[in-house]
This record gives structure tokens, sequence and C-alpha cells, in this order.
């Protein structure tokens, strides 16, 4: 959710300094996978052990056998590295004509043999009247890997005197033996090999597991990244870095902003005020006083969105709240939909908020002074107006809530918190309340309630005791905790009073002991810890703000 990223985004990129111990990184077992070495970790962004499939080489290839593996389990590989030798399985290549016309001649009959660049037959233009024009032209038996050998004519889909045209397949090869490697889509680390060598496997089964992914680390005053095994990838360093998605990171080099690839390498120039991270396709980056987007695009970076926006957020389900200038070009079929009925058409001041597109059309009028992002086509936004209350409009832009709300969040799971007086309640996206059972005795009102996540979300009752709320507004974890945060990758941390910090599994016993000083949340696979020091409670987590 947003007020995840903006709270990562405000600890890492802003590198605030640690007094305890030094961080490190456990999987979801609670193995100790970074060790603690780094004063500051930010969140990792990748894949612990993301399935290799085997390619198809060659059109209409049924599988292969494993040759022989390259590289050993545990060893760390780079991006388009061979990673194993394989034989191609009976694969049947199609022979395509080089111009339309008529087959002349099949020089090459069914089971005879050809190498690649030999000719396979001829097809004559037909209707040429120029008399310099080249009007014959030779089947080529074509390539089928870096070693081609000899192959076998399979069939002949059309015969002598039969018409073609540019493209059209008209015979299939098989060639005698073809060999290929299977190259690395990733810098990162072979973890596990699946199919041993000798053994066969059809296209696209999984022949091997790749651990892949960037965690950015703070060692002293410098930013860097390392991969998911805590080594450091590339001798670069910043002096402020943020989470690699998208394909790159943001990264502060003295006072200018700018992006670096998973390889640390800085995409063009550090040229701006200030830059996010890539949500949804784009990243929001400033220039003076306006915000625009970029897109990272063949390894380099394009002007998606120009400059325009006083003030932006990140996209959300494919709309991006903007605080947006007056001269800004309207989707005019998307405000014909969405305003045709609708008695004041007059556009809104400068200082207002809607929501745009990825072309960076407005997609909503400029007419709230709040405006949040969007989950499950729902977002919670103040129209103008003194004292206006929160609504809940859709991805169209309609209000589909007709209650007086002084708060609203979105909670995923099609849940919201609401506010009237000073607690919160739970509702779905038709405004039916979520009736809290107690645990025992009467209600206590809810004074905080987090998003949900493994259908569980963490609320804190009057006494100030930390549970876990269901979807069906039962406790599914029973308020016991000082502090509770949320279920990511499957745990959550947690703290009871006077002990230390662990992560709960969704039926309440411990995934990961309570052993850790300071932690944070699950992101792919991995979360930052540290058991040096001592325990860190931290602020008290509040609805709509920061939930790490």
């Amino acid at each position: 959710m947003s007020a995840d990223r903006a709270f990562f985004l405000a600890m890492v990129l802003a590198g605030v300094a640690q007094a305890q111990g030094k961080w490190g990184m456990v999987d979801t077992a609670g193995t100790l996978r970074i060790p603690e070495q780094y004063d500051e970790v930010g969140m990792f962004c990748g894949d612990l052990a993301k399935g290799l499939p085997l390619p198809e080489f060659l059109p209409g290839q049924k599988g292969a056998k494993i040759v022989k593996w390259l590289k050993s389990e545990g060893q760390e590989v780079r991006k388009g590295e061979p990673l194993a030798q394989v034989e191609l399985k009976e694969p049947a290549i199609p022979v395509t004509a080089p111009v339309g016309g008529m087959v002349t001649k099949i020089g090459v009959p069914a089971g005879g043999a050809a190498i690649p660049g030999s000719s396979l037959g001829n097809i004559r233009v037909l209707g040429v009247v120029d008399l310099f024009a080249k009007k014959q032209f030779e089947i080529e038996c074509p390539s089928f890997g870096p070693n081609s050998g000899s192959a076998t004519v399979v069939r002949w889909l059309k015969l002598e005197g039969d018409a073609v045209v540019k493209g059209e397949k008209v015979a299939e090869i098989r060639p005698t033996q073809a060999m290929a490697a299977v190259l690395s889509p990733a810098t990162g680390t072979l973890v596990k090999i699946e199919i041993k060598e000798g053994g066969e496997a059809s296209t696209g089964q999984v022949i091997a597991r790749m651990g892949m992914g960037r965690v950015p680390v703070r060692s002293g005053r410098d930013w860097f990244f390392v991969d998911e095994r805590g080594n450091r990838v590339a001798s670069t360093r910043f002096d402020q870095v943020g989470m690699v998605q998208g394909g790159m990171a943001p990264v502060r080099v003295g006072d200018r902003w700018g992006f670096v690839d998973g390889e640390g390498n800085l995409i063009g120039k550090a040229d701006y005020d200030e830059t996010r991270e890539v949500w949804g396709g784009l990243a929001a980056v400033k220039i003076k006083d306006r915000w625009g987007f970029v897109a990272y695009q063949d390894g380099g970076l394009k002007n998606a969105i120009p400059p325009r926006f006083y003030q932006a957020k990140d996209f959300a389900e494919g709309l991006a709240a903007v605080e947006e200038s007056e001269d800004a070009p309207v989707d005019e079929q998307a405000e014909l939909k969405l305003f045709e009925d609708r008695e004041d058409k007059k556009p809104a001041g400068p200082a207002a908020w809607g929501y745009i597109l990825p072309s960076g059309k407005l997609w909503t009028r400029l007419e709230f002074a709040q405006a949040g992002p969007f989950v499950d086509g729902r977002a919670a936004v103040r129209p103008e107006g003194e004292g206006a209350p929160l609504v809940l409009i859709d991805s169209k832009g309609k209000v589909r809530t007709t209650g007086l709300y002084r708060g609203l969040v979105s909670l995923g799971e099609k849940r919201v918190a609401w506010k009237r007086e000073e607690n919160w309640g739970v509702m779905d996206f038709q405004e039916k309340v979520i009736e809290i059972v107690p645990e025992g005795g009467a209600q206590d009102p809810l004074m905080a309630i987090g998003p949900f996540g493994n259908g569980l979300a963490p609320a804190k009752e009057k006494n100030g005791k930390w549970g876990y709320l269901n979807l069906q507004g039962k406790w599914g974890i029973a308020p016991r905790f000082e502090r509770a945060g949320i279920f990511r990758n499957g745990l959550a941390a947690a703290k009871e009073p006077g002990a230390k910090w662990g992560y709960l599994k969704p039926d309440g016993t411990w995934g990961i002991k309570p052993n850790f000083s300071r932690v944070r949340r699950f992101s792919d696979g991995l979360a930052p810890v540290s058991t040096a020091g001592e325990t860190e409670v931290g602020p008290d987590p509040e609805t709509g703000g920061h939930w790490e």
C-alpha cells in the first residue's frame, strides 16, 4: 500500500542513522540469509527461487536432453551467461517462402539431407514485367543454431506448381543434432538444479531455480546494492539509494537524483531534484517545482509525462493522484463519460487534486482537496469545500459512499476503515459495517486498524493491546501484543509486552521465534532484522499511517 511505500522511502532514502547494532536479513524459514553487517537495509525486491523453464529454442521443439551443467548450485551467475548445454529433441523447423510466386522445383525430396544455406528448391515470381528483375529465387535450408549440422527434410507442404505467398510455410526440416545453451535470465545465484545431466525435459518445464534480486544497503555513509546472498553488486556507491523496481532504482549523487539499473549502473544523468521508485511502470521525477513521470525502456529513460504537476503520487491500478496545473490536457472521451450528466462543467482551480492516466491526460476533474491511491478499484478523496467529508470514488470517478466520514482508509480485501467520532470501524464497499466480535466481554472501540494481509488486519483495542481481525470481524489472533505489523509473505512482525520481536503465522503461532531487537516487514521472502542492542518498540501505528 502507499503508506508502506511512503515509509520505506522516508527511511531508506533519508538514511536514518541507527543507534543500535547492524542489520541483516532472514528468509521466511528464519534462516539468516544476509549477515548482520550493515548500518541500514532496505526492502528486498526479487525472487529467492524463481523457476527457470526450458526455452523453446526452435519452432515445434518438444523438449531437450541436459547434456552438461556449466554452473553448479550456489554459484553466482551474470545475466546472459550460459548455464547449461542441451541437445534439442526432434525439433521441426518451418521453411518459409522467400517471395510470392510458384514452386517450380523441389530439389531435396522428403527424407533427403540438407545443410543450412543450401537450396531445397526454387520459387518463380509471377507477373513481373521488368525484364531485368530477378524472377527465380531459391528456397534455402534455414539455420538452427550456432553449430548447425545437417538436417532432414521431413515433408513438403507445397508441391511443384503450387502458388505461395511470401513468408508462407512450404516445408519442414528436422536437424540431425541440434545443440543449444540455456542462458541466465538475470544476474543472481543458481539455487537448485532440478534436472540432472543426462535427464530430459519438455519445453517450459522448470530445469533449475534461480535466486535473483537486489537490496539497497548502507555501510558508513555509502549506499550500494547487494544480491540475495549479501554479495555486493558492482563497486559503485551513492549518497542515497531506493529499491530496485521495474528494472531501476532511484539514487542520489551529491544533491542530484537519478536512476540506476539492477547492476548499479547509472541510467543517463542524475539531473533531477528528486526521484521515486517505479510503480505501475512509471517513476515520478521532480524538476524544479514540478513533477512528471519517466519510464524505463530499452535500457534508457523515456520522458513519459512532462513535469507539470505541483504534486504527484505514485500510480496504482492505472491511475495517479496529482495536484495539477490549469493548462493540463484532458482525455475528451473519458471526460464525456464522466461528466456528461453534471451541471457544473467548469474546471477547478490550480490547487486541487485529480487523477491522470499513464498517458498523462486527466481522468477526473481537478475537484478534490485530498486524493488517495486506488485500492481494489476505490480511492478515498475529500471534495473541495470547507468541512467536506471524505468519500470513496470508483475508477470512473463516481462517488460510492453516502455516509459522513471523518476518516476513510482502504485496507485491501474490499474492506475500508471508517471514522466518525474518535474511533475506527470496518465496513465493506457497500458501507455495510462489519461488527467486531469481542474476544471476551463488551466490545471496546478500535483505536487503530491496519491493512489486510493473508486475510488478517492488525487492530488495536482501547486497552492498547494489538491483535488481528479477520474479514468477518472476528479476532483471528487475540489482542495480546504491544505492537503488531501487517502480514506479508505469510508472516507478520509482532512483539508481546516485555519481549523481543518475532514473526507470526496466520494461525497465531510463531513462524519465527521472538529473537530480534528490531525488525521490518517481509518483502519477496526476505525481511531486515537485528539481534543486537536493546529491543526497540517504535511508534504506535495509526490508521492510515506508516505500517512498517
